[in-house]
């Protein structure tokens, strides 16, 4: 069967809801036996010109411009409407594809973070060596039925078990009911994220419910505990918490009232001690009260918790969007790099070295909505 003929009457594979258009290409390709590079140029083949950028080998996605995404819906039979709902980078053309009369393909990396898909829920979907790989959203990184953390791997599915971790569980449960709640919840999530990292980079040495949580996580995923430390994972359930306090209009009025009754210093006072009772970290007020006050000024203002305050409580009031902003220095960086030294004794190559070869480093992270202005490093 030639490619052309092949590509008029594909098999009606339907992709998985939030499927990566290139991993949709793979699987259709490999039910044919086919490259899905060949398989790509038999479907744009018209009297038109095809310009294809890149293979599936330099990037995972794939971008169509307009008069592709007809081609592409002629040629497989489901509706244009059906496959932009279904695969979010068709929705959109990518910035880069001229939408004129040749039709444009181009393979490039995705956008957003990507997973596998939960085997369990669309084991029927995958091919050999061709996982299904989908766009995780704000709270889709979890598969709640099956109980697993989703990993990106391009080549195999790969997830993370966790029965023996109830609380990453009940945080996603946490998570999905303020997303439903608020509007704002994905970057109050990511602020919280910010908020929990310069925790982490302070490095408490006697913290043990991070230590516990990395031991049962190093268990689990038969990983030493250096390739599991820079997983967003460790401090899931944290993140979750603070960003549900943030988020809380009851809090925050609170706060407002507490501040300008008793001013910025009470306020704060405050809100470490109710951070400290949902974080179940009894000792957490009284550190980072007594942390704030030793540390030199450049480092308090590059604290996230403190921008967000002062922002919060600031007389003449602040956008929604405004208050959820973080700055560069301060968020919690998707690459760790050289930072990942400050959560172990070990070298930070060896570290990244080790989540990467575990898949533990891939998939979803809280990202903020950055400020880009320079701010004070500590």
């Amino acid at each position: 069967m030639s490619v052309q003929a092949s590509a008029s009457t594909l098999v009606r594979i339907p992709p998985v809801a939030g499927e990566l258009t290139g991993s949709w290409f793979r699987r259709m390709a490999a039910s044919y036996g086919l490259p899905a590079q060949d398989l790509l140029r038999g479907i744009l083949s018209s009297a038109h010109r095809v310009r294809v950028t890149g293979t599936p080998d330099t990037g995972l996605e794939l971008f169509l411009n307009a008069p592709a995404r007809t081609a592409l819906a002629r040629s497989t039979g489901f509706p244009l409407s059906r496959l932009a709902c279904l695969l979010p980078a068709l929705a959109a053309p990518h910035g880069r594809l001229v939408d004129d009369e040749d039709l444009r393909a181009a393979w490039y990396r995705p956008g957003e973070a990507w997973v596998g898909a939960c085997l369990a829920c669309t084991g029927r979907a995958w091919r050999p060596g061709r996982p299904v790989l989908v766009y995780p959203g704000a709270a889709g990184h979890i598969c709640r039925r099956h109980q697993r953390w989703l990993l990106a791997h391009p080549g195999r599915p790969a997830s993370i078990p966790l029965e023996a971790l109830p609380e990453v569980l009940a945080a996603h449960r946490h998570h999905t009911a303020l997303l439903r709640a608020r509007p704002d919840a994905v970057n109050a999530v990511a602020l919280a994220a910010a908020v929990v990292w310069s925790w982490q980079v302070q490095g408490w040495r006697s913290e043990a419910v991070w230590q516990d949580r990395i031991r049962r996580l190093a268990v689990v995923t038969g990983s030493v505990p250096a390739a599991v430390v820079p997983h967003a994972l460790v401090s899931y359930p944290e993140t979750i918490a603070v960003a549900r306090l943030l988020g809380a209009p009851r809090w925050q009025h609170r706060l407002r009232e507490t501040d300008a009754a008793e001013g910025t210093a009470a306020a704060m006072e405050l809100l470490l001690q109710e951070i400290s009772r949902q974080a179940d970290r009894p000792w957490l007020a009284d550190w980072l009260a007594a942390y704030t006050r030793t540390r030199p000024r450049t480092v308090s203002q590059a604290d996230p918790l403190d921008r967000w305050l002062h922002r919060l409580t600031a007389a003449d009031g602040i956008e929604s969007n405004g208050l959820w902003t973080v700055h560069r220095a301060e968020a919690r960086p998707t690459e760790y790099s050289d930072r990942a030294g400050l959560l172990t004794d070990r070298r930070p190559r060896t570290v990244c070295e080790e989540a990467g070869a575990a898949f533990l480093t891939g998939g979803w992270e809280p990202v903020p909505a950055l400020q880009l202005g320079p701010a004070p490093c500590p």
